[in-house]
């Protein structure tokens, strides 16, 4: 619908009340619910899957970048996995951050879901983001033995960057909530079911399998389910923390 002046948005200026900010986000978790129990539902959930990885091998990246490190690329693989191929930097700090990152993604989602007008930046800021770290540090890889695996990366990373840009650009305030509230959810339940399998292959499995818990137990000789306990733990304030300051912190008890 336009208005007078052409402008495409003249039907989402009117500001969304509480009530229904949250209808929306319960209507964000029914979804999320539903394609994590209904039938194939790795069918549904694999493009949140390759962008979740997306976000965790990033957060490995960044982290090497901040402690002074450096992160020369990143892949993902079909089966939802990736690597990040970081040198130097605070290994106590880039080996967690990997799980982790996709918690704090999640509660900084959960954050800018409280305004209309913060969720519309978000998406587009995190498609921006997408993009020129998708070109910056997957393009190596087509450079690589992995080249196959870099162009999965690169088409993903492009892609779900240049979607986020759409949405930002051309949804509704409603909808936009909707699916901001939908990635935190899912990016919320991918980072404890990530790390509930770290537990269960660290406590059942008798091999060693190779992953950022183990990492961290080479690296401090504490057993890798110490922790991914521990990662459970800070994910669960990260993220409850973002639910008290967008929405109980003012709740009059």
């Amino acid at each position: 619908m336009f208005n007078q002046s052409g402008h495409p948005y003249s039907s989402f200026k009117k500001k969304l009340n509480t009530s229904q900010i949250l209808s929306l986000i319960a209507l964000a978790g029914l979804a999320a619910f539903i394609l994590n129990v209904m039938p194939f539902s790795f069918v549904f959930n694999y493009p949140f899957r390759l962008l979740l990885t997306i976000v965790h091998e990033l957060g490995h990246g960044i982290a090497a970048i901040l402690t002074g490190g450096y992160f020369q690329n990143f892949v993902i693989f079909a089966d939802g996995s990736g690597l990040a191929y970081t040198a130097g930097g605070w290994r106590f700090v880039v080996i967690p951050t990997g799980y982790l990152s996709v918690a704090i993604f999640g509660a900084c989602l959960i954050l800018a879901g409280r305004s209309q007008l913060a969720s519309r930046r978000a998406m587009g800021l995190i498609g921006l983001a997408m993009i020129g770290f998708t070109l910056r540090y997957a393009t190596p890889t087509l450079f690589s033995r992995q080249f196959f695996h870099g162009i999965l990366t690169i088409v993903s990373g492009l892609a779900f960057g240049g979607m986020f840009l759409w949405l930002a650009a051309n949804v509704s305030d409603k909808m936009t909530i909707f699916l901001l509230h939908l990635i935190a959810i899912e990016a919320g339940l991918t980072a404890f079911s990530d790390l509930g399998t770290v537990i269960r292959i660290s406590t059942f499995s008798g091999n060693v399998v190779l992953n950022d818990a183990t990492s961290m137990a080479q690296l401090t000789g504490i057993p890798a389910i110490f922790w991914a306990v521990v990662w459970i733990i800070i994910a669960c304030g990260l993220l409850g923390g973002a639910i008290w300051q967008t929405w109980l912190r003012d709740v009059e008890l």
